[in-house]
């Protein structure tokens, strides 16, 4: 088994990698990671190019990953890479039925997806899983939910993943280039539910309801609800920092790279419970508000979407990623959202980081890798969620392809040990033998008067000195020779045989029965003859039966028994 296994996450500020050692009691971290991208042309791939075209950001972030894996001596170890915002296309699908094989459900969540995705069915990889029930809402929870809230399915629903086929390929292709063959391409899911399960400050909310992981990045943001160990629903927001960012470009005239220190160091929100300290940080607040009131207007959107699409209502959000360091953010999206929202704990962060890393916990980047972490963790379990890379079989070969040569190890490991141990086993039989053939000489001597016997000459006599007898026991019994005449029967296409009566002595066999014509009659008689111990078969006076049928009588000479 693999000792170390690592998840990345190519981000349009920063690339993310996490490095943790599989176990049979859980994974542990061994490392946390964050670099960030240089600034670059920040525009997308040229007009005409293909879909799947690699932008100025993905080539700066790939340089970032390759320099990592050397860094890290990662290369041809089992890695995974994310993939988020608008790269995935994410359906919540609801369907009749309840209970359905998985191979079954695949094919019909896939004609389900090629309805409502843009993309045919043959260049699109998806994942899904089934949701678990949400619980029924009264009236009361309806109101407070400030929506529609969807009620229990007749059948189910699933949750799923897609994305096109060629921008799945090229994401891999980014890390061959890097160093190291992505053996899945994860989706934001599995890592949410991971992340929510190892945060202890989210013990109550994880038993009383749903939880939403809110990841605010450069470009976008994810929002993940979590309930009852699943992911129920999922959605990217283009808004995140980057528009912040922007923001404080404009008011203060700054370059881009100057406004992005400016909002680390004294980016400010105001909340009723973080009020404004001064004049200059209510002015900060006024510039910032004008980008941030709309993003949490698309956060209350996406959470009554899961309310009116799943049912289930989050009542506490979990506020990850590089964008929660925002000073006041969990406040005014704790204001805006109507629910408890918070950053990651100190505690939270110690259990995250795991007994190797805990100590110093306070140093690693968890805060905005957190979904990295729980991509880790997902992952090191050897069956993540809503992994893409499953998907394509060619896909999956190439991971085939690259064990190859460990795998052939440990099958020529296994074949010589397996011949080490016949040679023993055959050593140990012949020792026997040497021991028993001279134990059988000296008791034959001792027994015959001083003659020495060998196994065939004491087996080939009798106790009077007369030739062994024959065996009594028969050579066929009337079971096998049934089965026998049963085998010879010449197939129903050749011959209309009805059998009327069929009995076996020691002696004979005596066969009544009918055929259509004389000459199925002949071709029953030819294979009967073929059986060995058969040795005269005598045809009776036939006659005519009903249905123009010829019926006969054999009688059957035999020495089986």
């Amino acid at each position: 088994m693999a000792t170390r296994m690592f998840a990345v996450d190519l981000g349009a500020w920063s690339v993310k990698l996490v490095i943790a050692s599989p176990g049979i009691r859980g994974a542990t971290l061994l490392h946390v990671v964050e670099r960030l991208v240089p600034p670059g042309d920040e525009s997308s791939p040229a007009p005409g190019a293909s879909p799947g075209a690699s932008s100025s950001a993905d080539q700066r972030a790939r340089a970032v990953l390759a320099g990592l894996i050397d860094e890290l001596r990662l290369r041809n170890e089992t890695g995974y890479i994310g993939v988020f915002g608008d790269q995935v296309f994410t359906q919540v699908i609801e369907f009749p039925f309840k209970n359905l094989r998985r191979a079954e459900l695949e094919k019909a969540v896939g004609g389900e997806l090629e309805g409502v995705v843009p993309v045919d069915l043959e260049d699109m990889v998806y994942a899904f899983e089934p949701l678990p029930l949400a619980p029924a809402a009264g009236p009361v929870q309806a109101d407070a939910a400030r929506g529609r809230v969807a009620p229990p399915p007749d059948g189910m629903r699933v949750l799923s993943y897609a994305m096109r086929r060629d921008r799945a390929e090229q994401m891999i292709e980014i890390g061959r280039a890097a160093g190291y063959d992505p053996r899945g391409v994860l989706a934001c899911g599995g890592a949410a539910v991971r992340l929510v399960e190892r945060t202890p400050s989210l013990m109550q909310a994880r038993t009383d309801g749903a939880v939403a992981v809110i990841d605010i990045g450069h470009d976008r943001t994810d929002l993940v609800v979590v309930a009852h160990g699943k992911a129920v629903f999922s959605r990217s927001i283009g808004r995140a920092g980057k528009q912040v960012t922007e923001a404080i470009a404009r008011h203060w005239k700054l370059p881009f790279e100057d406004a992005e220190r400016a909002k680390h160091s004294d980016g400010f929100v105001a909340s009723s419970t973080e009020p404004a300290p001064s004049e200059q940080w209510a002015k900060i607040h006024q510039v910032l508000i004008a980008e941030l009131q709309p993003f949490a207007r698309d956060l209350r959107q996406t959470l009554a979407a899961c309310r009116a699409r799943t049912g289930f209502t989050a009542i506490s959000a979990l506020v990850v990623g590089g964008g929660s360091r925002l000073r006041g953010m969990a406040s005014f999206l704790t204001e805006q959202l109507g629910i408890p929202a918070w950053r990651l704990t100190a505690d939270d962060c110690t259990a995250l980081a795991g007994p190797r890393l805990g100590p110093d916990a306070a140093a690693l980047p968890l805060d905005s890798g957190a979904m990295t972490v729980g991509m880790a963790y997902d992952a090191a379990g050897g069956r993540p969620q809503f992994d893409l890379r499953s998907g394509s079989a060619k896909m999956d070969l190439s991971f085939l392809r690259a064990k190859a040569v460990p795998i052939g190890g440990a099958v020529l490991a296994v074949a010589a040990f397996a011949a080490v141990s016949a040679y023993a086993d055959l050593y140990r039989v012949r020792k026997a033998e040497k021991v028993l053939a001279k134990r059988l000489v000296d008791e034959s001597a001792a027994h015959f008067n001083g003659e020495a016997k060998s196994a065939d000459a004491i087996l080939s006599t009798t106790a009077g000195g007369a030739i062994a007898a024959a065996s009594p026991l028969p050579k066929m019994s009337a079971y096998d020779i049934l089965l026998e005449i049963s085998s010879k029967v010449p197939p129903k296409e050749k011959i209309t045989l009805d059998i009327d009566r069929l009995d076996i002595t020691d002696l004979k066999v005596d066969i009544d029965g009918s055929v259509k014509t004389p000459e199925e009659l002949d071709s029953l008689v030819a294979e009967l003859k073929t059986i060995k111990c058969f040795k005269d078969v005598q045809r009776g006076p036939t006659s005519s039966g009903e249905n123009n049928t010829l019926k006969f009588k054999l009688t059957i000479s035999s020495q089986c028994m």
